[in-house]
């Protein structure tokens, strides 16, 4: 199972409206005969009150619609989404873990019909993985002569990688992962948990920039996105390249990246990368 598309990053459904104030303030004054309006006009200070009240309303509204998409719902609209739409194969209702992320429950939920099979598919034992406790943040799964499986035919191996840490998943989240799709494999199927291989790496980073009166903001804003794209890739089969570092660390005011003895990190599918030291310095101006 790929991870599919992550639906929040798609453009907005046209349901969700966009909102421009003038336009509300221009349509009231023209509908109320205000040909003069200024804002010393009593009559126009009404129309302001009331264009921004209409404008809370519609961007109202417009939360209202976002709550209900599996895109954007968040807290309670999400427990309402899986409690409604979504089912387990159990027959009951998709529901959190116990302090499960939103984007990780978002994630379950939009990949539950996969759970519908019984664990045999590599969708099913990777939902029921991913369900089977809060910490599994991937899953893969390899059947007999696979790279990571060379055993004999009916043994199945489940690669597991954790939120804690680097990722290496402990000994008791292998036997949870190991417990709770025991029940729900195939019964010809011999199912193992075993940890992922995390890889260790580290970025060293020099920015030339632009002068200015607060470089340091300039390099700190550039240390953050760098540090998004590699927690993103903290995943199985994920890739840390030079291109996407030097996308990362270019903002406003740098001029060029300058990455110190860097080779790019390349995880297969039993792999995960983690970023053991990130380190972005001023390398100089122009």
């Amino acid at each position: 199972m790929s991870e599919g598309i992550n639906l929040a990053l798609l453009p907005p459904l046209d349901v969700v409206e966009k909102i421009d104030l003038e336009t509300i303030i221009t349509d009231i004054a023209e509908r109320a005969a205000l040909d003069n309006a200024s804002p010393v006009d009593p009559a126009y200070r009404v129309a302001l009150a009331a264009a921004y009240r209409e404008m809370m309303l519609r961007q109202h509204a417009n939360e209202m619609c976002s709550g209900v998409m599996l895109a954007f719902a968040r807290g309670p609209q999400l427990d309402h989404i899986g409690v409604t739409y979504y089912r387990h194969p159990n027959g009951g209702p998709v529901t959190r873990l116990a302090h499960e992320r939103d984007d990780d429950f978002r994630f379950r939920l939009q990949h539950s019909p996969e759970g519908l099979s019984v664990a045999g598919p590599d969708g099913a034992y990777i939902f029921h993985a991913l369900s089977a406790h809060k910490d599994v943040k991937g899953a893969a799964v390899f059947g007999p002569h696979s790279a990571v499986n060379s055993t004999a035919p009916g043994y199945v191996d489940m690669v597991v990688l954790s939120h804690l840490g680097d990722g290496v998943p402990s000994t008791g989240l292998l036997t949870a992962v190991d417990a709770y799709l025991w029940p729900k494999r195939p019964m010809t199927d011999k199912f193992t948990a075993k940890a992922a291989t995390v890889s260790h790496y580290a970025v060293v980073a020099e920015l030339v920039m632009k002068q200015g009166p607060d470089t340091e903001t300039v390099r700190r804003v550039a240390l953050e996105r760098a540090q998004i794209y590699v927690k993103e890739q903290h995943k199985l089969g994920g890739r840390i390249v030079e291109s996407n570092l030097h996308w990362a660390l270019t903002v406003e005011g740098v001029v060029e990246v300058r990455l110190i003895d860097w080779n790019d990190v390349i995880c297969q599918p039993s792999e995960a990368p983690f970023c053991a030291r990130l380190a972005v310095s001023i390398g100089g101006y122009l």
